[in-house]
């Protein structure tokens, strides 16, 4: 009896050192990969040739890379990556992080990261972040929603050209990728993008680039010959 017992608690523990084993292997390869396409998605926006970068990631990808439909003058891809098995694990919701690239007549036009996890009997929180790759601009220099200090914490975007400087570019692209493997996962925008947004006292949210976008909010009042 004893020494039934004795395996029986062994196998236990040798099956807990493999889930253990295959977990961490599982979240370190998980973040490695998204850390990577993080900085390809970066690189990307910082090439002076942003159509050349793309087709280097194309070939890079394969068919990783796929292509979601096309028209005679736009066509999107896809690349996304996603934590099922630790999530099946229930240690950790299932976090998702899927990057779009639109080619408007063979240019990169715009990219768009979107970066979610899902929470049960809660809201689940998304932050979008899209980047203008026109050489003069597409969209908008920078902008963030929410923006000041909301109780809306479920939903964040962050826009973005190429005239963002490097301090916006670098907050914006600054994802908490430790939510593909946290226990008890993220519960916000703030957990998704910290450099983004902060907690406040009151159980508010406040984004943290207050003083820079009403910056750039005050200077399109009277816009420079660069806006033009």
């Amino acid at each position: 009896m004893k020494t039934t017992t004795r395996n029986i608690a062994i196998g236990f523990a040798i099956l807990l050192i493999c889930t253990f084993t295959l977990v961490s292997a599982s979240a370190y390869l998980t973040y490695r990969t998204a850390k990577g396409r993080l900085r390809d998605f970066k690189e990307v926006g910082l090439s002076q040739n942003p159509r050349v970068q793309f087709e280097a990631l194309r070939r890079k990808y394969g068919t990783k890379l796929r292509p979601l439909g096309c028209t005679q003058r736009l066509c999107q891809y896809e690349i996304d990556l996603s934590n099922p098995s630790i999530a099946a694990l229930r240690l950790v919701p299932y976090t998702e992080m899927n990057i779009w690239f639109m080619v408007n007549q063979g240019s990169l036009e715009t990219a768009m990261l979107e970066y979610r996890t899902a929470l049960k009997e809660r809201h689940s929180p998304v932050v979008h972040v899209q980047e203008g790759m026109c050489s003069r601009g597409c969209g908008v220099r920078f902008d963030v929603n929410p923006h000041g200090t909301t109780g809306q914490m479920w939903n964040g975007l962050v826009e973005f050209d190429t005239r963002a400087d490097s301090e916006q570019r670098d907050a914006a692209l600054a994802l908490n990728l430790g939510c593909f493997s946290q226990l008890g996962g993220c519960k916000d925008i703030v957990d998704l993008l910290p450099s983004m947004w902060a907690h406040t006292e009151s159980g508010r949210i406040s984004s943290r680039l207050v003083g820079l976008a009403q910056k750039l909010e005050d200077s399109h009042m009277f816009p420079s010959p660069d806006d033009f």
